[in-house]
């Protein structure tokens, strides 16, 4: 795991070209989309079992809009593009700036998809385990 994580967040030499910039970030995209989508599965699964059981949801109403859950993977990959999007001009326009900063984009940004991805799920759950104890009905 330790390799792997290494590898991912890798730095690049200092004077990689733009391409190379590009071919760093879609290397990584195909396992970025593991991670979230693999996290986001085990968190759809948490959101689900906590609202359905929660009494909440009432008869024929949908849990989740579907075309949310579709267009979820879609916003995910367009925001991963931006990494790539803000460090190729940021390259441009600073010409030294620090070979960290491709990977410092790819944690801020993994980061705030996982956080982002936890609400919904830690609302919920959190909320329905309130209603185990017995603090909120």
């Amino acid at each position: 795991m330790s390799h792997f994580v290494a590898w991912f967040f890798a730095t690049r030499p200092p004077q990689t070209s733009l391409w190379r910039v590009v071919l760093w970030w879609e290397v990584r995209r195909l396992p970025f989309n593991l991670i979230v989508g693999l996290y986001g599965l085990v968190c759809l699964v948490a959101f689900f079992w906590a609202i359905t059981t929660s009494g909440h949801l009432q008869a024929g109403e949908d849990v989740l809009e579907p075309l949310a859950l579709l267009a979820a993977p879609i916003a995910v990959n367009l925001f991963y593009t931006l990494g790539w999007l803000v460090e190729v001009p940021s390259r441009l326009v600073v010409s030294d700036l620090a070979p960290r900063f491709g990977p410092l984009l790819l944690k801020l940004g993994l980061g705030l998809g996982v956080f982002l991805i936890t609400l919904p799920a830690a609302v919920w759950v959190g909320y329905r385990l309130l209603q185990v104890v017995g603090l909120v009905s």
